[in-house]
C-alpha cells in the first residue's frame, strides 16, 4: 500500500482561546481590537505592546547572574592574552555550526585573535552522535590547545571532560541542554547554562546564544581589565544568533522569552541589511524581506543539511565566508545536500506512516534497520504533526553515512541504535527520559535534550523494551485519552480584514515562531477555480468570501486530493488558511495559504 492511500486522522479543529485580561491591556493601549484578539490567544498575561511592536536591545537582561560566566570570561581572557590555542567543540546541528561563527567571528573579528590559534571541532553525526565524544576528544588532545569552549553540548559529558581536565586542559561548558540530574560536570572550568535552576536567565535560549552571553562578558573584560580601549559592540554577531534560535525552535512568545524574540527581532534585521556575504547570496534568491519564517523554510534547511548527512564543515564555511564568490561556492554544495536530504526523507517518512498508522498506542516507537540517523528528528516531526503522538525513530547508530551504511558497535560488540524524539503540546521529551532512565539503569546508554526534542543511545536488542517503557512514561504524562493531532485556528475574520495591509501588520510583529504562532484563519469560501501548479503536485484557486474575491494557493495537494475535501468549483467550503503575498515582476498581491479544508461541526 502506498502511504497516498493511508487513512490518516482527521485534525481535531481547536480555535485558541482568548485570554480576556491581555485583550484588554492591549485594546488599552491602543492596538486595534482585531490585533488584540490574535495577541491575547498567545500570551498568557499581559505584555506591553511597546516591548512586542519594538523589542529593545537594553532590555536584554545583564548575564552576569549566571553562574561561572565571570570565572570563565576571564579565563578566556587569560587565554586571549596569553595567546593560548583555543578549540571550539560545536555541535553538528544548525545550533551548534551558528554557535562555532559566533565564537570564531568574536574572536577573529573583535578581539583580534589570530586564526592559527583557534581551530573548530565538530563531531559526525552519523559515526559519533551527539556530544563531547571519544572521537572529538582524541582529536581535542592532538591539537596542543590548552582551553576548549563547547557550544551547544558538554552538559552531560563529565567523563570526556575528566578525561581532558586529567590532561590539562580546561573546559568551558556553553550549553542550553537539560543538566543531568547529578548536575553540571564538575571535571569543568566552568559550565554556562541558563537552563539550571540557580542560573535566574531565560532558561528558553539556544546554544549560539549561551556562546555569544559569554563573549559579551569576555569584551567586558577585555575593554575594562586587560586592553583599557573600545571594542565594537557584538550586536554584528546577532544575525547568527537568529538563524540558529529559529533552527533550534526555542520559544519566541513575548511572556515565555523575550530574550529570543529580541535577539532574534535584531538578528533578522542585521540579515537584511546584506552585509556578510553569506547573507547577500541567500538574500539574491528570495523576494522580499527575509522573515523568521524565510529562514525556518529556506536558510535553515539547507545549512543544517551539511551535519544531517556528513561533516558540517559547509555550514560554517558559508556562514563564515569573508567573499561573495566562498559563499556562493558552498551554498550551492548545501543546496545539493539538501536536495539529498529531502530525498532521502521521502522515503523514510512513507514507510513510517504505513507503519505508525496501524498503531494504536499513545506514542510512537519505530525502529528501521535500513534508516538514516541524519533525518530521523525531521520525521519524527513530520509524524508529530499526523497523528499527534509523542515520536521516535530509531536506526543503528552511525547508519546512513559512507563506508556501506554500516553501524556502530558499541565496545561490548553489541549494535546500538541512536533514536531522535519529538513531543507534543503538554507533554515533556527529556522528562519521560528520565523517568526510563531513573527505573530501569542501565537501559539507556545516554540521552539528553529538552522538552520538545531529545536523542538517545541504547542496545538495538533493547528497543521492544524500551517502547513499552516510553509508552508508560507518555501515559502518565498525556493520560489515555487516545492523542489525535491538534489544528489550532485563531478566528473567522470579514473580507475587509483580508488584505495586505493586514498583512504587513503582521509581519511587522515578526519573530513569528515557537510558541508564537502566526496566524491561523478559517473561514467559508465559495470555490470558483481549481488548478494545479506546474508539475500538479500543488493547486492555485480563486475564492470568494463575502462578494470579495482571493488568490488562494495549496501546497502539497493535488486537484485530487482536494476534490475529496469537497475543493471543486461552485462549491462553498470551510477552509483554514494563513495570510501571504504573491511576489511576480515586481508586483505584490495578497495570496491565501490554504491549510486545510474542514468540517464546520470540527471547529470548536
Amino acid at each position: 500500500m502506498s502511504a497516498d492511500a493511508v487513512p490518516l486522522p482527521l485534525p481535531l479543529v481547536r480555535i485558541r482561546p482568548c485570554r480576556e485580561p491581555v485583550y484588554r491591556s492591549l485594546v488599552n493601549e491602543g492596538v486595534p481590537p482585531w490585533l488584540a484578539d490574535i495577541l491575547a490567544r498567545r500570551l498568557e498575561k499581559p505584555v506591553s505592546w511597546q516591548g512586542i511592536s519594538h523589542p529593545s536591545l537594553a532590555a536584554i537582561p545583564d548575564p552576569g547572574a549566571i553562574p561561572s560566566l565571570d570565572r570563565a570570561a576571564a579565563r578566556v581572557v587569560q587565554a586571549i592574552t596569553d595567546e593560548e590555542k583555543v578549540i571550539f567543540a560545536c555541535d553538528h546541528d544548525l545550533d551548534g555550526t551558528a554557535s562555532a561563527a559566533v565564537l570564531w567571528e568574536a574572536f577573529t573579528g573583535y578581539f583580534g585573535v589570530s586564526e592559527e590559534k583557534l581551530q573548530v571541532v565538530t563531531s559526525h553525526r552519523l559515526t559519533e552522535g551527539y556530544g563531547l565524544t571519544g572521537p572529538v576528544v582524541e582529536r581535542i588532545l592532538e591539537s596542543g590547545a590548552t582551553l576548549v569552549i563547547t557550544a551547544d553540548k558538554g552538559s552531560g559529558d563529565e567523563e570526556r571532560i575528566h578525561r581532558l581536565s586529567a590532561a590539562g586542559l580546561d573546559v568551558i561548558v556553553t550549553d542550553h541542554h537539560m543538566l543531568p540530574v547529578e548536575g553540571p560536570p564538575p571535571s569543568a572550568f566552568a559550565v554556562i547554562n541558563p537552563s539550571c535552576s540557580e542560573a535566574g536567565y531565560d532558561p528558553h535560549v539556544c546554544g549560539a546564544a549561551v556562546a555569544f552571553l559569554l563573549m559579551w562578558k569576555v569584551r567586558e573584560r577585555l575593554r575594562e581589565v586587560v586592553l583599557k580601549k573600545d571594542i565594537p559592540s557584538l550586536r554584528g554577531l546577532l544575525d547568527y544568533v537568529a538563524v540558529a534560535t529559529i533552527a533550534d525552535c526555542v520559544a519566541l512568545r513575548p511572556d515565555r522569552s523575550n530574550v529570543n524574540r529580541i535577539l532574534v527581532h535584531h538578528g533578522l534585521v542585521l540579515l537584511n541589511q546584506q552585509k556578510r556575504p553569506a547573507w547577500q547570496v541567500f538574500c539574491d534568491e528570495v523576494e522580499g524581506p527575509v522573515t523568521a519564517e524565510t529562514v525556518a523554510f529556506g536558510l535553515a534547511p539547507p545549512i543544517a543539511a551539511s551535519g544531517r548527512l556528513d561533516w558540517p564543515d559547509a555550514g560554517f564555511l558559508f556562514l563564515t565566508a569573508s567573499d561573495p564568490e566562498t559563499a556562493a561556492g558552498q551554498w550551492q554544495i548545501l543546496k545539493g545536500e539538501n536536495r539529498e536530504r529531502r530525498r532521502i526523507e521521502k522515503e523514510l517518512r512513507e514507510r513510517a506512516l504505513l507503519q505508525a498508522a496501524a498503531m494504536e498506542t499513545q506514542s510512537l516507537v519505530l525502529y528501521f534497520a535500513d534508516g538514516h540517523c541524519g533525518v530521523h528528528g525531521i520525521t519524527a516531526s513530520r509524524l508529530v504533526e499526523t497523528f499527534g503522538k509523542p515520536t521516535v525513530l530509531f536506526a543503528p547508530k552511525g547508519h546512513g553515512g559512507e563506508a556501506g551504511n554500516v553501524g556502530v558497535p558499541a565496545d561490548d560488540g553489541e549494535m546500538m541504535a541512536s533514536g531522535s524524539f519529538r513531543g507534543v503540546p503538554g507533554f515533556h521529551v527529556r522528562n519521560a527520559l528520565q523517568t526510563v532512565a531513573d527505573r530501569h539503569p542501565g537501559l539507556l546508554r545516554g540521552f539528553g535534550g529538552h522538552e520538545g526534542a531529545a536523542g538517545a543511545t541504547l542496545a538495538v536488542d533493547d528497543i521492544p523494551r524500551f517502547a513499552e517503557l516510553f509508552e508508560v512514561a507518555v501515559r502518565e504524562q498525556l493520560g489515555e485519552e487516545p492523542l489525535r493531532p491538534i489544528l489550532w485556528v485563531d478566528a473567522d475574520w470579514p473580507a475587509e480584514l483580508l488584505s495586505l495591509n493586514t498583512l504587513d501588520v503582521l509581519t511587522a510583529l515578526d519573530p513569528w515562531g515557537k510558541d508564537f504562532p502566526a496566524p491561523v484563519l478559517y473561514g467559508r469560501f465559495t470555490i470558483l477555480s481549481v488548478h494545479g501548479m506546474g508539475d500538479g503536485a500543488h493547486i492555485r484557486l480563486q475564492v470568494e468570501k463575502d462578494g470579495e474575491r482571493f488568490a488562494a494557493v495549496w501546497f502539497n495537494t493535488t486537484e485530487a486530493k482536494a476534490a475529496v475535501c469537497g475543493i471543486v468549483r461552485g462549491r462553498t467550503a470551510t477552509l483554514v488558511y494563513r495570510l501571504g503575498d504573491n511576489r511576480f515582476r515586481g508586483q505584490r498581491s495578497l495570496q491565501l495559504r490554504i491549510v486545510a479544508a474542514v468540517e464546520d461541526a470540527s471547529i470548536f
